[in-house]
């Protein structure tokens, strides 16, 4: 069925003038001039070949069919502001953000997804991988999942952690490469022999020497002695993983690394390991959270 209508612009600013009983202030209401309040109720007059207002010098009144005209273009408005806010509200409803690392996403995350989406079907989970980016804000997402510290400390914040260990990891043609076998075991103290110092220890970045951390949390008189092997800066952990495995170095490997290991493209020669590292669940104390987000982070926080 066509619908015989006057314009919707027409319409809108009827209903702001008609509210306000002003079009200097429904022109700033609509971001518009007085002049073009003026030109659509004029238009819309002309059209419904009636009297909307009764002008005076300062102020405007409605006619009587203008407030006819008036309480259903106000019940219209707030009739589709309110659908619109449910559609809107349903979306949101059914998406939940989560933030991660494609190192994080791909070797441990997915697949939880993939079983927490075989329990909830219609959920739809959104992944966000820029929580590297210095303008990544926690605010903008349901869940974050982080790598740092983990000191067992939880608050509103920080709801949960994954601790994983760091332990040295190397592929088996750079260990052959130095004359060692893929089977021994290799003491710490050998990265201080000429033969060893030479093999690249591969990092995240140059702000926190972890395999200096490492060397003296296990070595009992290593607080006056410095690896010098050379540091390989490699940010992307996936990118780092595959460099270790092409033999460009040894990597502080984590459990996330275990395929690459249980398949033997890494091995850890080296008994010695640094804790107090590993992953964290981040969400902003000030997100209001949908049933959906809820019902994700419950998920992931049982396993």
């Amino acid at each position: 069925m066509k619908h015989v209508l006057p314009p919707l612009d027409s319409l809108k600013v009827f209903e702001a003038a008609a509210r306000h009983l002003s079009f200097s202030v429904a022109a700033n209401e609509l971001c518009i001039t007085k002049g073009a309040v003026s030109y659509q109720i004029r238009k819309l007059e002309e059209e419904l070949q009636s009297s909307l207002f009764k002008r005076s010098v300062r102020q405007v009144y409605l006619t009587d069919s203008g407030q006819a005209l008036y309480l259903t273009t106000k019940k219209l408005f707030e009739d589709l502001s309110l659908s619109l806010s449910k559609i809107q509200e349903d979306k949101a409803e059914a998406n939940v953000t989560i933030a991660t690392t494609t190192y994080v996403a791909a070797r441990w995350l997915s697949l939880r997804i993939s079983n927490f989406n075989d329990a909830y079907p219609n959920i739809k989970i959104l992944l966000q991988h820029s929580v590297n980016s210095s303008d990544f804000k926690v605010s903008e997402v349901d869940l974050a999942i982080l790598w740092g510290t983990c000191n067992g400390k939880l608050d509103r914040t920080r709801l949960a952690e994954i601790p994983m260990p760091l332990y040295p990891a190397i592929s088996p043609k750079l260990l052959s490469a130095h004359n060692l076998n893929a089977g021994m075991h290799i003491k710490i103290d050998s990265l201080l022999d000429t033969s060893l110092q030479n093999i690249p220890l591969l990092c995240e970045d140059r702000s926190q020497d972890l395999w200096q951390e490492w060397f003296k949390v296990n070595h009992p008189t290593a607080s006056n002695l410095e690896l010098t092997n050379p540091r390989r800066i490699i940010s992307d952990a996936n990118v780092r993983v595959q460099a270790a495995v092409d033999g460009q170095g040894l990597i502080l490997a984590d459990d996330l690394m275990l395929n690459e290991i249980n398949n033997g493209l890494l091995i850890t020669p080296f008994k010695e390991q640094l804790k107090g590292y590993g992953y964290a669940f981040y969400s902003s104390p000030k997100r209001i959270y949908s049933d959906n987000a809820l019902k994700l982070k419950n998920w992931l926080m049982k396993i």
